[in-house]
């Protein structure tokens, strides 16, 4: 039976902080966890157009509470950390494959049925920076990764 792959911080350092998360926010495991800032100090699942990160939080699969803030979760904000993501590819909206041109590119994220994934087809953003991965075997396969570092341009203040 193959190992199933592991998502999240898989490298270098690990410091952060207890951030009270948004109500209701879907976090799941199998995913990447950076989050925004909801507007009042809380943390919200970054996707497509989140142009800041507060960081990554550290969670299996979760619903927040229902009350804003009821739920804290460490977010890591280390510039140094390494994050393994699902690869956002499919052939028609998501158009670029894994490759290690895209090494030091500074990319989106996008969020697919409540997963978080890398974006290689849009720098709009550019929140994270790819700094490694695995091409998926085929448009249809949902099996490649990336690995990348938050991009310190936009980290939010």
């Amino acid at each position: 039976m193959a190992k199933e792959l592991t998502f999240g911080h898989i490298g270098g350092g690990s410091t952060g902080y207890p951030l009270p998360m948004g109500a209701s926010e879907v976090v799941k495991l199998q995913s990447g966890r950076f989050v925004t800032n909801d507007g009042s100090g809380r943390g919200e699942i970054a996707g497509d157009g989140s142009t800041t990160l507060m960081g990554h939080v550290e969670s299996g699969d979760l619903a927040c509470s229902a009350t804003e803030g009821g739920t804290k979760l460490k977010c890591i904000d280390d510039l140094t950390a390494k994050f393994r993501l699902p690869l956002a590819y499919d052939g028609s909206t998501y158009t670029v494959n894994y490759s290690d041109s895209v090494i030091g590119t500074k990319v989106d994220l996008a969020v697919v049925s409540n997963i978080q994934k890398v974006n290689l087809t849009s720098d709009t953003e550019g929140t994270v920076i790819v700094v490694g991965g695995k091409a998926a075997s085929s448009a249809t396969a949902d099996d490649g990764y990336v690995d990348v570092r938050m991009n310190p341009e936009t980290m939010w203040e």
